[in-house]
């Protein structure tokens, strides 16, 4: 009870701080350029969606979590095992979706596992220290960004040389991981970045390590004491760009991770499993820039190792994708214009299993060649006049070698008045999106269903978003209307579609300065998901406090999940169980000695809270982080 009374009081707080700030006349900060919705750098004002920009500031502040850390605290997000086992496979619920449904890019570049069952890609693989900024858009965005993108896209930049002068930044972070009950826990993060400029070129490279230890994976029902689950994951890349001209330019980016992660066999229940996962990426991207527009092309080159020998059932797989993307962008007045297209091709190159009744590795036979191409010509304008009306509209036909064609299309009008200090925009949109089965969904030798249907849906939001100097406070209706849902049948154990659902809900953020140093956040998201809500929360809140000093920064966040549906496996057929409602406050802070040496300090869970984000699967409870950057 008492926590409950002192969660309320914080949140009172956060909120009473927002009301008396509004009071307050602040100076108009400039708005940020947004580009996931148009592929053009526009004011934010000019957006007709919400924009959601994690800064340099805020990943500096949270240096030492994760990537899912920080955009788990966006409104219409929720990422199932973030706060599990370091090595709990983590699943993104946004807007209803599941992670199948978002588009991740880096750098502008999509990326995408052919050999997760899921779709998408592990974020886990990227080390936030390696982040320049993050940027999230919401709503189907399939004429851009074509299957996939039916719920969101998130825009991931890495690090870049800004002056000529070589610097290195070394990272070391230690501190426990441990559940609400053991106490042995520990977890190592480090990371080395090199950049630098020298005339025309550009260089990064990067190398991080995180090893966490001294926790299971499964929860334990009699108080037995379950063997530790370890998690390990290496990464490195590197970044090169050259300017060849004022008109033309090429970044080139490589990559390798390695996760090496143990677990149990299942809700409750011990096990030995231990999986060792391996990436491979190369990418380029040539632009040439002309008058009033430019020529571009991002290209990029994935190969996934997964190693599942040593599991409960064995087996390999080697896969591979090769992303193509190629645009034209030309400002005509007032209208800005682009038109591309896409190539996707995605492979299982080779996979090895146990058959029934044997007991050795076998290269699985498939009965159709374990492949998914899609070749995507798309067309996006925006129109931008003096007057305030703004309109994003676009189309794209995806063109699968299994479906055949598909047309898809965006119409997405804003409304902008402006005020002394600020604006008031009114927004709306009507979009389709065109979701294909992930390759996994079809040829997995366990799980897939060559008959599936490719799924589809609409997607109409509605919204306003109010600015008045530093505040910021939107609030956003959308309305999901999806067929042929591609899920998985419990019971069967197999790939499905599994019907129609009409998912909805209403997403409200703000933000504001109230002083010189101090900011609050809050964001409430409302889903009603009731036919396929397994995991996803009704109602969650998120909300935060940061203070900085001249040499130091001080912040404190709150997130409360409600109760929420999920399945337990070990009867058959499978039945939903309910999962209790959490709330988890941190706290955060670092201090700059000298322009040489950061120090950092974070603490989790504050209160122990004992909670479940997966049906018999542990989480964290209280922890403690501390670490140091040294910077030359």
């Amino acid at each position: 009870m008492k926590k409950k009374v002192l969660y309320l009081s914080v949140l009172t707080s956060m909120f009473a701080l927002s009301n008396y700030a509004q009071e307050k006349v602040k100076n108009v900060e400039l708005d940020e350029v947004v580009i996931s919705d148009s592929k053009f750098k526009l004011k934010k004002e000019n957006s007709g969606k919400v924009i959601h920009k994690i800064t340099p500031k805020i990943i500096e502040n949270n240096s030492g979590r994760s990537v899912v850390d920080i955009i788990n605290n966006i409104a219409g997000i929720e990422i199932n095992g973030n706060t599990s086992s370091p090595g709990k496979n983590i699943d993104l619920f946004i807007r209803g979706g599941r992670s199948k449904e978002v588009v991740i890019l880096i750098d502008g570049i999509q990326v995408s596992d052919p050999g997760n069952f899921s779709g998408g890609f592990d974020l886990r693989y990227l080390d936030l220290n390696n982040l320049e900024s993050i940027e999230i858009i919401k709503g189907a965005a399939s004429t851009l960004y074509g299957t996939g993108a039916a719920t969101a896209v998130i825009n991931i930049k890495l690090k870049e040389a800004t002056s000529g002068n070589t610097n290195v930044a070394l990272s070391l972070f230690g501190g426990t991981n441990n559940d609400q009950v053991t106490n042995n826990g520990t977890s190592i993060q480090s990371s080395a970045n090199v950049k630098g400029k020298i005339k025309n070129f550009d260089y990064l490279v990067n190398f991080s390590s995180f090893d966490a230890r001294g926790t299971s994976s499964a929860r334990s029902e009699d108080g037995t004491t379950f063997a530790d689950d370890p998690f390990q994951r290496i990464s490195t890349n590197a970044k090169l760009g050259y300017k060849f001209s004022e008109k033309f330019s090429t970044k080139i980016f490589g990559s390798y991770s390695e996760f090496n992660n143990s677990f149990d066999a299942g809700a409750f229940t011990n096990g030995a499993n231990n999986t060792l996962d391996k990436s491979y990426r190369l990418s380029v991207s040539p632009e040439y820039i002309y008058g009033k527009g430019s020529v571009q092309v991002n290209a990029a080159y994935s190969k996934y190792d997964a190693n599942r020998e040593s599991t409960s059932f064995p087996a390999t797989m080697e896969s591979e994708n090769y992303i193509v993307d190629a645009f034209i962008k030309h400002q005509f007045d007032k209208f800005y214009v682009v038109v591309g297209v896409n190539f996707q091709y995605n492979e299982i190159i080779e996979a090895y299993n146990i058959p029934w009744g044997e007991s050795e590795l076998t290269r699985v036979s498939y009965s159709e060649s374990p492949i998914t191409r899609l070749i995507d010509p798309y067309l996006n304008a925006v129109y931008i006049s003096g007057y305030g009306l703004n309109v994003n509209a676009g189309v794209r036909l995806n063109n699968h070698n299994k479906y055949g064609n598909h047309f898809v299309y965006n119409v997405n009008p804003s409304y902008r008045i402006k005020l002394p200090e600020g604006y008031v925009k009114f927004l709306g949109s009507y979009s389709t999106a065109f979701l294909a089965p992930t390759i996994q969904n079809l040829y997995d030798v366990q799980y897939g269903n060559v008959d599936l249907e490719p799924q589809e849906s609409t997607t109409i939001e509605g919204g306003i978003e109010y600015k008045y100097g530093s505040l910021v406070l939107n609030t956003v209706y959308f309305n999901r209307d999806v067929e042929n849902i591609i899920g998985f049948d419990s019971n069967t154990f197999q790939s499905i579609n599994q019907g129609a659902a009409k998912i909805q809900g209403i997403e409200f953020n703000a933000d504001y300065n109230i002083l010189k140093n101090l900011t609050v956040n809050a964001n409430y998201t409302y889903t009603d998901n009731e036919e396929l809500a397994v995991r996803i929360p009704k109602h969650k809140i998120n909300a935060g406090l940061n203070y900085g000093l001249k040499n130091s920064n001080f912040g404190l966040t709150y997130q409360y999940v409600s109760d929420r549906d999920d399945t337990d496996f070990r009867s058959f057929p499978s039945v939903n169980v309910p999962l209790e409602a959490y709330s988890l406050l941190n706290f955060s802070a670092n201090h700059e000695l000298n322009k040489n040496v950061k120090l950092f300090l974070a603490v989790t869970n504050i209160f122990n809270e004992d909670y479940q984000e997966v049906f018999g699967f542990t989480t964290l409870g209280r922890n403690y982080n501390l670490g140091v950057r040294l910077n030359f």
